[in-house]
């Protein structure tokens, strides 16, 4: 990684080149989170007009779901993190 650093700083047009691409790169990732979270939005609202026009409260079938998800989050944490451990532990041998 330092050889390829030390190679991009000894070659500006290269440096340069590398820092747009790098940037476009970054513009396309957050331009396609950003439409991820539109469309999540999108579809907890239709949710939630399903339960009121369904005749159920909307608070509790919203809140049922935020649980739901944090519940989720919480999973999908503790299992990234022991993935993370795991690779540490396996890289000491």
């Amino acid at each position: 990684m330092e050889k390829a650093i030390n190679y991009l700083i000894a070659h500006p047009v290269l440096f340069v080149i590398a820092v747009i691409l790098a940037v476009m790169v970054l513009f396309s990732s957050l331009k396609k989170i950003l439409r991820l979270l539109l469309i999540a939005a999108a579809v907890v609202v239709l949710y939630a007009a399903y339960v009121h026009f369904t005749g159920g409260d909307v608070h509790t079938a919203l809140s049922r779901f935020e649980h739901s998800l944090n519940d989720a989050l919480r999973y999908l944490g503790g299992l990234f993190s022991y993935v993370v451990e795991y690779f540490k532990s396996s890289g000491k041998k």
